[in-house]
């Protein structure tokens, strides 16, 4: 069977709504085993509040793409190298939202996942060169963990997932890259069932069991478009900019302040919008807006113009930067308080 738009756009709806009823069930779940998170100093929500809620999104995403095998087979990439990876962070993740697993093996993980995931294309093609290799590998890390950052905020990682989703899909598709198209029309569909439960108001938070592993999965799908040429390097850092330039100037802030980088904190942009007074939606709002009013057309000039790609998202990452370093002035909350 030919995997047509029609066929694309049911497997999506298979997805949204069964991403919905698992994340209601995992809700439910994670209320009896009492995976609550209390508010705090370095919490932007109030009031206690259940999570590890991804596990219903990444369960959706499991099932609907063994449902997708039988129309159009998925490349292997997904099921030899994706796969695994996905479903040991989300192991990883569930526990960690239940208990604690420390940062050190934390790490472990995501290194031993993303290495399996280059093997298929760092170690069977001698002609890539092995300085390209360890920085994919790093990039993959950071991309893991600056999702996971930013999933602390009401619909902020949902409606990321959203949008990356959806750019991904539209740039496979453009490449012939059917079943990719697919698959990352998927992942936006399981964020979006899951958006229902975690905005406006969270009645769950969707937990480490799913943002590393949404960080993993659009970190692979931009490795596999470099690979195949449909997706430059260009192109996979604009998708994902907005998320990219908050966590990492973030981080270099909090380093150059001489803070504790690696402990938890409330230091990025929306935080600190949000312990200013704004609301989770309308903090939302912007960093979305601005993923439409400046990061989509920059993606979609950086597809037209090829040769110039590389100044476009150079442009839009510099506007930014530029962007997050203004609110940070303006709201006059600078990263240079020492955490104890």
């Amino acid at each position: 069977m030919a995997l047509t738009g029609k066929l694309m756009a049911a497997f999506a709806l298979l997805a949204g709504i069964l991403s919905y009823f698992s994340c209601r069930t995992t809700l439910r779940i994670a209320t009896d085993l009492n995976m609550i998170v209390q508010p705090g100093e370095r919490q932007s929500h109030t009031v206690a509040t259940p999570t590890g809620g991804g596990l219903g999104l990444i369960f959706s995403l499991l099932v609907t793409s063994i449902a997708m095998q039988f129309s159009q087979p998925l490349p292997i990439f997904w099921w030899l190298n994706m796969l695994p990876g996905v479903v040991a962070l989300a192991a990883a993740g569930w526990f960690d939202d239940r208990h604690h697993i420390s940062s050190l093996l934390r790490l472990l993980i995501q290194l031993a996942v993303s290495i399996w995931l280059l093997s298929s294309i760092c170690f069977q093609n001698t002609s890539i060169n092995i300085s390209l290799c360890v920085g994919m590998l790093i990039a993959m890390i950071w991309w893991m963990n600056l999702y996971n950052f930013m999933d602390g905020s009401n619909g902020m990682a949902g409606f990321q997932g959203v949008f990356a989703g959806l750019v991904m899909a539209a740039l496979f598709w453009q490449g012939d890259q059917l079943a990719m198209a697919a698959l990352a029309l998927v992942v936006a569909a399981v964020c979006v069932g899951f958006l229902p439960l975690n905005f406006p108001r969270a009645s769950i938070f969707m937990g480490d069991v799913a943002s590393v592993p949404l960080g993993f999965i659009f970190a692979s799908l931009a490795v596999y478009g470099l690979h195949t040429g449909v997706m430059s390097l260009s192109l996979s850092l604009l998708i994902m900019s907005v998320f990219i330039v908050d966590a990492t100037l973030t981080l270099l802030a909090r380093v150059i302040a001489g803070e504790r980088w690696y402990t938890a904190h409330n230091q990025h942009i929306y935080q600190r919008l949000i312990a200013k007074g704004w609301s989770h939606s309308r903090v939302l709002a912007v960093y979305q807006a601005l993923n439409v009013i400046l990061v989509l057309p920059a993606i979609v000039l950086a597809s037209m113009y090829t040769q110039y790609a590389i100044v476009i998202a150079g442009l839009t990452i510099s506007i930014l930067g530029a962007c997050w370093y203004i609110t940070n002035w303006k709201i006059g909350i600078r990263a240079t308080r020492r955490l104890e």
